[in-house]
């Protein structure tokens, strides 16, 4: 079915399971991905910030320059982790999906064995039957056999 833009409920169904644009991180992974990202953050802005001030002060770099410098390496920096984050997410999503498609064959598999094997129990079972129902016939006849040699003795 089609709403009001043209989507299907399929693919409003897959965009709301992602953050930030359709395909982007699975919203189960925001805040694993989200800690991740402030933690490297932090760290990196760290050292660049100290390492950026000491050299700034041994070269005599006006304040200015110093935080012009931090900022560009911390803008810079926060668009590749986000870009990394983003491809590091995704990877593990096709590995995920990998790994379920696995599990799903393996169970399918051991599916269809279970269903082979009872199949195979069924035929055993049909020819067990089979074989009763022809010696009960056997039987029957000996019995009628039997029957008419018992009524030819008599007369």
């Amino acid at each position: 079915m089609d709403n009001e833009d043209g989507k299907t409920l399929q693919d409003l169904e897959q965009a709301d399971k992602y953050v930030a644009f359709p395909g982007g991180i699975p919203k189960k992974w925001l805040n694993p991905a989200f800690y991740s990202f402030v933690i490297v953050f932090i760290g990196y802005a760290s050292w660049v910030i100290s390492g950026e001030i000491r050299e700034g002060r041994k070269t005599g770099t006006p304040v200015l320059e110093t935080a012009e410098s931090i900022t560009t390496h911390l803008s810079a920096f926060t668009v590749l982790l986000t870009i990394l984050t983003i491809v590091f997410c995704k990877g593990l999503e096709r590995i995920m999906y990998y790994l379920d498609a696995k599990r799903i064959a393996e169970q399918e598999r051991q599916r269809a064995e279970r269903a082979e094997q009872l199949l195979e129990q069924e035929r055993q079972r049909a020819e067990q039957e089979r074989q009763r129902a022809e010696q009960e016939r056997q039987r029957a006849e000996r019995a009628e056999q039997l029957l008419e040699q018992a009524k030819k003795n008599n007369s």
